[in-house]
């Protein structure tokens, strides 16, 4: 369903996050305009207090942290807001700054080089007419990862798939597997070192049984930030530590594809 806006209506929404009208009502007609056809909403049109922010900083095991920011009015799922005049977004890791560009509707981003276990910070600077905004967390220790089952052929989807990689002090890890010819899976672990993922976790795709398949295996080590109270309420940061490992998953004994008959075993 798509809402349409009077025009009236519009610059309603947009008076409100001038400063003339309510929070309450700013965030009500937030929720009503999220989803709809309305074009991005310049930022100067936006109070700091009416904009949500999701923001991911990801070191994927480059050497570097790539850090995204997507800004939308009223909450996720918001208008996508741009950032106009002298408004901008800057990361700091460590002593580096560097400023976010825009990478796509309401989104901004930057990589920036290391990925060692530090607080990344995030600011939206604002002119002189509206307040700033920041948001920190702490990346967390970074880790390799290694496949500990032989794929020199390819891994059988009936045999278990074992990773290993360097323990964290307490805590959880989150895991997932993708790929074309199976069911996209995830779950928690604890985060010692070794994980065995039974052949439950590779269930084939009907129409894809029988068929050699890449697979992704991947682990998250995160850590949630904090964000500044100014913003929407649910605006949130993520900081990820992420490793991969691909093999090609391989039909398991007798597997066949939908409609077909299993073979005869006489």
């Amino acid at each position: 369903m798509r809402w349409a806006l009077t025009e009236e209506g519009l610059l309603e929404y947009h008076d409100c996050f001038l400063g003339k009208g309510s929070l309450g009502l700013c965030l009500g007609l937030a929720g009503l305009v999220s989803g709809c056809s309305l074009e991005d909403v310049d930022s100067d049109a936006i109070r700091t207090q009416g904009m949500y922010a999701d923001i991911l900083a990801l070191a994927p095991g480059d050497g570097s942290t790539l850090v995204r920011v997507k800004l939308t009015v009223g909450g996720d799922g918001g208008t996508n807001v741009t950032l106009v005049g002298s408004d901008s977004l800057e990361a700091s890791i460590g002593e580096l700054s560097q400023a976010l560009g825009r990478s796509g509707r309401g989104r901004y981003e930057q990589r920036i080089p290391g990925d060692s276990a530090s607080e990344v910070t995030v600011r939206l600077l604002r002119g002189a007419d509206d307040a700033p905004a920041s948001a920190s967390a702490l990346l967390p220790e970074p880790f390799v990862m290694t496949l500990e089952t032989d794929d020199g052929a390819g891994i059988s989807r009936a045999t278990p798939v074992v990773v290993a990689w360097t323990p964290g002090v307490g805590g959880q890890i989150a895991w997932s597997v993708d790929g074309d010819c199976i069911w996209s899976e995830s779950g928690i672990t604890p985060d010692d070192g070794q994980l065995t993922l039974a052949p439950e976790s590779f269930e084939v795709r009907g129409t894809r049984a029988g068929r050699d398949c890449a697979v992704q295996l991947t682990l998250d080590r995160s850590n949630e930030g904090t964000v500044d109270p100014v913003l929407v309420p649910g605006s949130n940061f993520q900081a990820v530590q992420r490793r991969g490992v691909s093999f090609v998953s391989t039909p398991a004994p007798g597997e066949v594809s939908e409609g077909s008959a299993a073979p005869d075993a006489g």
